[in-house]
């Protein structure tokens, strides 16, 4: 048949000669009357229904047509007809005895292999219509074979698979095909695909489907693009296809389909991405499919924790989040708002690595999102600034500080938002303030036009704060106005190379306009009149105007022509004077101390005492005096403004003022020191305030000249550290002698409230002597830090565990000494007091030999040459300071010292400058240190093999009880905590600091291996710098720096891939030594106490958990160790094999026996098994079960030989989590084996039936004995024992032999099996017990009568009695 339009013309003509006929709407149905003539003739009809052609003539010829029906069927007013027709006249085809649509699909098949794509597609749609029910199963096998041959037929096959009716069996077999070409489909292919497997889930399998799912699907490689983190979102956007973009979001719609009409989904994702335990198993498909979850009612609290719980285990990185931004933020752009309150609530933890997230989160969302977006983020973090948690709002305040710094173009237009925090800055920390200020500042000179109107706010509020008179107000004053200075100078600094290339004497090149000049120096001469008659202001005044110029930036003219000639000129004004003898005063002789240079004409000391006399009385006089003298509280800050500026200057050179290294001061004569007891209160604070001024000015010398690289100035400045910790040993007798002093202030950028003096809380807790006398003891912090290795911010919470190792080196027997301990000043308790020491200031530690002349002792005139070197006692109070800098940097960031209670600020001073270093650059610094830690670390181990030497071996001998000892062993456990701070730091997990990471490990590698032909792999270079680690476990002084050098190699194992399990065997050798060896204190005994337990328990936890096999050294221990122990005679004896074992020591190893032997069992089982997995992992499983019960009776059995409360206390703790994890984990296990391992579990229930019953008399011991600690532990206790009992019954049922389940009574009896008597007991129980033990050994090979008697004795561990027909219970108490 052939016409001679096009199919759309005509329909058009037809339809067109219809309507404008003269008899229509008649015409109509003569037209229909004539093709139903047509029709009835069958050749015409089949070729109704055959394709037409199109005449070769006509324009736009295209081959084939449609037939002449179908297009008829295309016309309004004739379709319902023309259907009708059609369908009166199907019968006529399907009255024959054959089955048409049997052989109708087969021809449909065959032919999709000789057709082009779209015909196949088209057949393969119409497949399932012409089917019956009963071909559904052979069409959908062939479809499925169909599918695995030719992808390009995803979408309609599985469309076809969508409306067959199938088996679950053949529907499993299906979908599994489908799995299979998932890696391989196209991504527009994904959403019926994920849809089809999604669909055909079920409750039994929607876990291991799922799991499939997941690992088969993977959108784009996770890979971190370069631009991920700096490139604003216009940037960005263009990178990405539009149809990749589509496929995926159409995929995610239809997983979020699946979970919000299928419960089963939804559960089986959930358990899919928390079976997850690697970060490299994750994928970015997890993160969206945890925000669908999340978007999903009901769900939010459960998505929030597990997202936590995923970022605190290290399994969600930020690299894994930087990498869905970059390459699926479109995805992530539709699931804004469920991503932005994740972050609010992530923003809240307590614990650094989740709050990091979250601070990632908002920066990310920021760069990659609309304007609409940007301003939700920067609303958001506004409202996170004033919640009220400090360490909430640091966390937002350094998120817009990033960004304001990185992108402040695109922060310029939310300034406004920031602008409003200025009406709240009372509700501010000084730091939050200073970080506000800055923002403000850079946003307000960045662009001067829309700018303006913030830089009238911030005028108007830093001349309101100045002009107060409330100390508070001032601080805030002086920090906004040098924040303006700042950003004034520094916009100005076009060419800041500028300066470098002049010499000193040129007139420096300046950007600034005269205007703009008058304007900064207007701002600090009005900062320096409001500070003239307040040191405290002025000395913060001087600190932050040298911050600012170490930041860099400023320009020379301000830095040169107002700050050196106006306020650096006044040093030497103020606190200099000629080096000549000074005049007695009254009460208080002086003379000129701590002098390094020989007394030349000219030369000059800095006058300490006469300045602080003059303050105090000028502090006690009423009348004004004309001239106020200066006050030293601004010495250390004024020299550290003229150190920097002359650093600036003169490009690191500081030889124009060397001469205040080496000069002396004006103090008190030292035989004073002597008599401090007997001298009046006035005269020792007098003391006491000076030494405060001196060790503060020898602190800053320090600062500013370590750095230097001239010999004399590096050997002054170590004599000067010698001061230090001379002078700081002689402070401490004097404060003990003067308890009332308050020392003068040396951290200006804290509340007055929160810098308080120690002795207030040594008095109060002198004055709670009666109820716990340690509770505000300094030394009692640190035995949180042997809980938690991944904490190091609790491990040193005083900043000076090295004070509680010598502390504890002390302790005595007498009560005398430790009330004198109690009184003891330690300078670890005036940090507050004390000035900071500069990062770079630890570069001292690589000088070597320092050479200078001196005079000889005793001051003759003859010179002799002295070698200079670090000293033990300047060596740890070097890394005593670098210890608590890598805590504060690397693992207590704002964001970790998190408490929804008071933020104990006080704990956060003295870290001023360290805070404007970053964690990375700090890291970085500390690598570079690495290698000279490692020889002062060999140096340690050097010190202490020699003393080994000398005493034949001996590792306690009499050389370990010296002061010098006592330091060294100090110096040992911070170097091993520095490293230990440095390794654990979370930023070596990501990408960005690998090369560091990398850096660090072949350091400690090259210490042993110094030359490799080729380059060592990351792994290789972990298990080196590990093998060098261990090797200095022979020389550890005490169980303090075990445990120190343990937390290190931990850290270590846990940064690599360990796959041969090499150094967690090695691991557990070490912690196994440390076990086995006798700790002995210096006056011979051996260690106990609290901590020393503690250290203990910490040491075996990782004894059993990195053991080959953890099961067999735990009864090695349980079994071995603790039997030699029960046959001992003598209670103060300790095992043979493991030393550190005595009675005293047993209940921390008992609990960590126990929670190893938890941990053990729920690793092993967390993992069902599956029908599919082989005999030989079956039997596996039940030996270890097998194995873990047995134990698990010996150790509840201990008790009855060590009947003390720990021990009694920690068997029902752990027993009940015994159990408990029992039932989830292992009876699944015998529910699938009872009957092919029927006496295996026999036995195995009768182990654990003993035990029960061993819990059981155990609670009744502890009602006897009415101890709450103790009571508080049964109610949980029994009612576990009682879903035991029907877990063990609902077990056979599963089995059909639940009619062997019975239940009796049992006796109540306390811990050593002595039968309890109670009001009920001796009328109502009958003595059942040694029945049924009779009956177990008669039922033996009955398996139904076995599984009986073990229901029965279990239940009657659980204290209950129930009778057979189950109506009953009674309590036995």
């Amino acid at each position: 048949m052939q016409v001679e339009v096009d199919r759309a013309l005509f329909q058009k003509k037809v339809r067109n000669g219809l309507k404008t006929h003269e008899s229509y709407p008649e015409v109509v149905d003569n037209f229909l009357e004539g093709l139903q003539t047509r029709l009835d003739d069958a050749d015409r009809f089949l070729l109704s229904l055959l394709p037409v052609s199109l005449a070769e003539d006509v324009d736009g010829h295209v081959g084939g047509q449609e037939g002449l029906i179908r297009m008829l069927l295309g016309i309004d007013i004739l379709q319902p007809k023309i259907a009708s027709m059609l369908l009166e006249k199907l019968p006529e085809f399907t009255e024959d005895d054959c089955n048409p649509r049997r052989e109708l699909a087969e021809k449909m098949l065959e032919i999709v292999g000789i057709t082009s794509v779209e015909i196949q597609r088209e057949i393969i749609t119409c497949i399932p219509e012409v089917l019956d029910d009963a071909e559904h199963t052979e069409v959908a096998r062939e479809l499925s074979e169909l599918l695995c041959q030719n992808t390009g037929l995803t979408v309609p096959i599985l469309d076809a698979l969508s409306n067959l009716n199938l088996h679950s069996d053949l529907l499993a077999e299906v979908r599994a095909s489908v799995i299979q070409i998932l890696p391989s489909a196209e991504i527009s292919d994904l959403p019926v695909v994920v849809k089809f497997i999604l669909q055909s889930v079920s409750d039994n399998d929607a876990f291991e489907v799922i799991s499939e799912l997941r690992a088969n699907l993977d959108f784009t490689s996770t890979t971190l693009q370069p631009s991920a983190c700096s490139t604003p979102a216009e940037q960005q956007r263009p990178s990405r296809g539009g149809s990749t973009s589509d496929g995926e979001l159409f995929t995610l719609e239809a997983i979020c389909s699946g979970i919000r009409f299928q419960k089963s989904v939804a559960e089986g994702w959930i358990k899919a991405i928390e079976s997850v335990n690697s970060p490299v198993k994750h994928k970015v498909v997890d993160l969206f499919v945890l925000l669908i979850l999340h978007s999903t009612a009901n769900r939010k609290k459960a998505m929030e924790s597990l997202i936590r719980n995923k970022i605190k285990n290290g399994h969600f990185t930020e690299e894994m989040l930087s990498a869905a931004f970059s390459s699926h933020s479109q995805i992530l752009r539709e699931y804004f708002p469920d991503l932005l309150s994740l972050a609010e609530i992530l923003l809240r933890s307590p614990d650094p690595s989740v709050c990091s997230y979250a601070c990632s989160t908002y920066k990310l969302s920021f760069v990659s999102f609309d304007l609409y977006c940007q301003q939700e983020v920067v609303g958001t973090l506004v409202t996170h600034i004033g919640s009220g948690f400090a360490a909430e709002a640091d966390a937002s305040l350094d998120v817009l500080s990033d960004l304001v710094e990185s992108h402040a173009d695109i922060m310029a237009p939310f300034a406004i938002f920031i602008k409003g925090l200025l009406d709240y800055l009372d509700n501010l920390t000084i730091t939050q303030i200073r970080k506000l200020f800055s923002m403000l500042s850079t946003l307000a000179f960045a662009n001067q036009q829309e700018g303006g109107l913030i830089q009238d706010d911030m005028h108007i509020v830093i001349r309101k704060q100045l002009s107060s008179n409330s100390a508070k107000y001032k601080r805030i004053g002086i920090i906004g106005a040098i924040m303006v200075v700042h950003s004034m100078a520094k916009k100005r600094s076009v060419n800041e190379g500028s300066e470098e290339t002049m010499d000193s004497q040129s007139q420096p090149r300046t950007t600034l306009s005269n205007d703009v000049y008058k304007q900064i120096c207007s701002m600090l001469e009005m900062i320096r009149n409001s500070t003239n008659q307040t040191p405290e202001a002025a000395a913060l005044f001087y600190d932050e105007l040298a911050r600012i110029i170490q930041l860099g930036g400023i320009d020379p003219k301000i830095e040169q022509a107002w700050i050196s000639e106006t306020v650096v000129a006044d040093f030497q004004d103020d606190f200099l004077v000629d080096r000549e003898q000074p005049t007695e005063s009254v009460g208080v002789p002086m003379e000129l101390s701590y002098a390094l240079d020989e007394a030349e004409e000219g030369s000059i000391a800095v006058n300490i005492l006469p300045l602080l006399l003059a303050s105090r009385k000028g502090a006690t006089s009423k009348e004004k005096l004309d001239s106020v003298p200066a006050s030293l509280i601004c010495l250390a800050p004024h020299f550290r403004l003229l150190r920097v500026c002359e650093e600036s200057q003169h490009k690191g050179d500081l030889e124009g003022i060397d001469a205040l290294l080496g000069c002396p001061l004006v103090s008190f004569k030292e035989e004073m020191i002597k008599e401090i007891s007997s001298l009046d209160q006035a005269d020792r604070e007098v003391i006491c305030g000076t030494l405060f001024h001196t060790v503060n000015w020898f602190r800053e010398v320090v600062n500013a000249f370590a750095s230097q690289e001239s010999p004399e100035l590096r050997g002054k400045s170590i004599a000067r550290l010698q001061g230090i910790t001379t002078l700081c040993a002689v402070l401490e007798k004097c404060l003990a002698a003067t308890p009332t002093f308050k020392p003068p202030l040396a951290t200006f950028d804290f509340e007055d409230s929160l810098v308080t003096s120690p002795h207030s809380n040594g008095n109060k807790s002198k004055a709670k002597k009666g109820k716990k006398t340690n509770k505000g003891s300094h030394t009692e912090k640190p035995d949180d830090s042997i809980e938690k290795i991944k904490d190091p911010e609790t491990e040193n919470a005083n900043n000076k565990e090295s004070e509680t190792q010598k502390d504890s080196c002390k302790d005595t027997k007498e009560k005398e000494k430790d009330n004198e301990k109690s009184t003891t000043i330690s300078m670890s308790q005036y940090q507050a007091f004390l000035r900071e020491l500069d990062l770079k200031t630890f570069s001292i530690l690589k000088c070597g030999l320092v050479s200078r002349e001196v005079l000889d002792s005793e001051m003759n005139t003859e010179q002799e040459t002295t070698i200079l070197q670090l000293q033990a006692p300047q060596l740890e109070f070097l890394l005593e300071d670098l210890s608590r800098k890598l805590q504060y940097s690397l693992s207590a960031s704002a964001s970790s010292r998190r408490n929804f209670l008071k933020v104990r600020q006080d704990k956060l001073v003295g870290f001023s400058n360290l805070s404007r270093h970053p964690a990375k650059e700090v890291a970085k610094y500390v690598v570079e240190l690495l290698p000279v830690l490692c020889e002062h670390l060999e140096a340690t181990s050097a010190f202490f093999q020699a003393l080994v030497a000398q005493n034949d071996g001996l590792m306690d001998g009499p050389g370990y009880n010296t002061d010098e000892a006592h330091v060294m062993a100090s110096c040992y456990h911070l170097l091993f905590n520095c490293l230990q701070t440095l390794f654990a730091w979370s930023g070596f997990v990501t990408s960005e600091h690998q090369n560091l990471f990398k850096k660090a490990l072949f350091v400690l590698s090259s210490r042993i291996k110094l030359s490799s032909k080729s380059q060592p792999g990351f792994q290789a270079l972990l298990e080196q710098s590990f093998h060098y680690l261990e090797q200095f476990q022979r020389s550890i002084p005490n169980i303090t720096t075990a445990v120190s050098l343990t937390k290190l190699l931990v850290v270590l194992c846990e940064r690599g891939r360990d796959v041969n399990n090499g150094m967690s065997i090695s691991l557990a050798e070490l912690t196994g030594n440390f076990l086995k060896r006798e700790w002995l204190r210096p006056d011979g005994e051996r260690e106990s106490g609290a901590k020393y337990n503690e250290a203990l328990q910490f040491l075996l936890r990782f004894h059993l958990s990195c053991a080959e096999d953890t099961l067999v050294t735990i009864e090695e221990v349980a079994g071995g160790a603790v039997t030699e122990l029960i046959e001992s005679e003598d209670k103060n004896a300790a095992s043979t094999t493991y030393q550190t074992l005595t009675r005293s020591s047993l209940p921390c190893y008992y609990r960590a026996m126990m929670e190893e032997l938890i941990g053990h069992l729920k690793q092993t089982h967390s993992v069902p098994l599956k029908k599919t997995d082989s005999p030989e992992s079956h039997n596996e499983r039940l030996v270890k079960l097998n194995i873990s019960v047995r134990l698990f009776h010996i150790l509840i059995n201990l008790v009855k030989a060590f009947d003390q409360r720990s021990m009694i206390g920690a068997s029902l703790k752990f027993g009940r989590l015994f159990v408990d994890t029992f039932l989830k984990l292992g009876m699944p296990v015998l529910d699938s084996m009872l009957r092919t391992h029927k006496d295996d579990i026999n036995g195995m229930l009768k182990n654990l039936q003993q035990s029960t019953r061993s819990l059981q008399h155990i609670c009744g011991h502890s009602k006897v004995t009415k101890d709450l600690s103790l009571t508080n532990h049964v109610p949980a206790v029994k009612k576990c024992l009682e879903t035991f009992v029907f877990r063990v019954k609902a077990m056979l049922t599963l089995n059909k032999c639940h009619e062997a389940f019975w239940v009796g009574t049992l006796k109540n009896r306390d811990i050593h099996g002595q039968e309890i008597m109670s009001q009920q007991s001796a009328a109502e129980e009958p003595a059942e017990e040694e029945e049924e033990n009779e009956e177990m050994e008669d039922d033996d090979d009955d398996d139904d009568d076995a599984d009986k008697d073990n229901g029965d004795e279990d239940a009657s561990n659980d204290g209950e009695s129930k009778h057979e027909g189950g109506e009953s219970y009674s309590e036995s108490f």
